[in-house]
């Protein structure tokens, strides 16, 4: 089922199995998030929960093995509609039988989509129900047209970072060769991607997450970028499954709770 949400300045949709963002727009009808085309990639904004990452096989967790499935498992289940409102919606999914196979954990996890003004923040819940420590990774991955004007080319955009020692990135395709980049150890946690020249695009924040990643499929040209918080590991990491050795795992005492926010909103020239 897709759920919609608005106020004066903005209007968004997301959809009840993945609790998948599907589309953010503004008052004048201008769509910022891609529209899902299976050539390029069949996803607007997946979860990524209880793990990130690629699983060649199986995950360990305190030395035993489970089938955890790429990027976890909670973009692949029906979320249940626990709260909604003309500006937000909230999304709950709880550990089953199912979940427990491949994870051991009693969880509640909700999704909170929340427009304020015109920038929408997108809150992950975390809720650890049972008695033992409970260990996981978390990201976000939305996908935001790159260019966003006709007439624009991907080359014409780049990733502009407030904190200050990091350059303006130039975005080319080639630079995604090898598959996403990853910056960390950011003392200021926005970006914002926008045209070179005119200075317009989004301004993404993401307070509660240790790194960001940026993506777009590998030698497809693609019109999109990826812009992914990400409390995981990093990209040296990948082969490694042990999801209590990744840098940033996450760790919930017992019935402890903890969210973790991103956000973005349409920047102008100088904003």
């Amino acid at each position: 089922m897709n759920l919609t949400i608005q106020n004066e300045y903005a209007s968004a949709a997301c959809k009840t199995l993945g609790a998948e963002l599907l589309s953010y727009r503004t008052a004048d009808g201008r769509e910022y998030l891609w529209q899902r085309d299976p050539a390029y990639w069949a996803k607007t904004s997946p979860v990524l929960f209880p793990y990130v990452g690629p699983v060649p096989d199986t995950v360990t967790i305190h030395g035993k093995e489970y089938k955890l499935p790429r990027h976890g498992f909670a973009r692949d289940y029906e979320f249940e509609t626990a709260e909604q409102g003309e500006d937000f919606v909230v999304l709950k999914l709880a550990a089953n039988e199912a979940t427990k196979e491949v994870y051991p954990y009693a969880f509640t996890f909700t999704v909170t989509f929340r427009l304020v003004g015109p920038a929408l923040t997108v809150t992950y819940g975390v809720a650890n129900q049972g008695t033992d420590e409970m260990p996981f990774l978390i990201g976000g991955h939305p996908a935001f047209f790159c260019p966003m004007e006709e007439g624009e080319e991907f080359t014409d955009y780049m990733l502009h970072f407030e904190d200050g020692g990091i350059p303006d990135l130039h975005l080319n395709y080639p630079m995604f060769d090898n598959d996403a980049l990853l910056y960390e150890n950011l003392n200021h946690r926005t970006v914002k991607l926008v045209h070179r020249e005119t200075g317009k695009g989004v301004k993404f924040d993401f307070p509660d997450y240790e790194s960001v990643a940026f993506w777009t499929p590998v030698k497809k040209d693609a019109p999109f970028l990826c812009i992914e918080p990400w409390n995981a590991g990093t990209l040296a990491q990948v082969p490694n499954t042990n999801l209590l050795e990744k840098k940033y795992v996450q760790f919930l005492g017992a019935k402890e709770t903890r969210d973790y926010r991103f956000s973005f909103e349409p920047c102008e020239a100088g904003r």
